[in-house]
């Protein structure tokens, strides 16, 4: 995985965590914001869906800092991003600012699964090149 590829996923981690938090902050501006009028369910839901993503930001955050399981972190968040997308563009009702939100998920779960597509690669050809290498150290102790 090359720097900037590493250094764009890490800034979409780091947004998805500090979205999270302005969701659970401020979920009746986020409501207000993304999709209109908010009611008692309305912000106790933007407010679940705000802890969800400070989870998986700062999983995705750890994983990318530390070399850990960063494809799965980043592949949940781009399923998630995904259902957003989808509930927020079928659901009968909402306001067109809704739409734009849908929209706007739907971007985000296309960069993830690329994303997390791409750290599993790196992480295969990594693991293959290791392979490699401990097979030519068996095969030839002198080398």
């Amino acid at each position: 995985m090359d720097d900037q590829r590493r250094l764009v996923a890490l800034w979409h981690a780091r947004g998805r965590g500090i979205l999270g938090l302005v969701c659970v902050l401020f979920p009746s501006l986020v409501a207000t914001v993304g999709m209109g009028r908010p009611g008692p369910v309305g912000r106790a839901a933007i407010r679940m869906l705000g802890v969800r993503d400070i989870a998986l930001g700062l999983g995705a955050i750890s994983g990318i800092r530390e070399g850990g399981p960063t494809e799965e972190w980043i592949g949940w968040g781009a399923v998630a991003d995904g259902v957003d997308a989808v509930a927020l563009l079928v659901t009968p009702g909402l306001a067109k600012r809704a739409r734009l939100v849908g929209l706007l998920a739907g971007g985000s779960a296309v960069y993830g699964f690329l994303t997390a597509r791409a750290y599993a690669d790196a992480r295969s050809a990594a693991a293959a090149e290791a392979e490699a290498a401990a097979e030519a150290i068996a095969t030839d102790p002198t080398a």
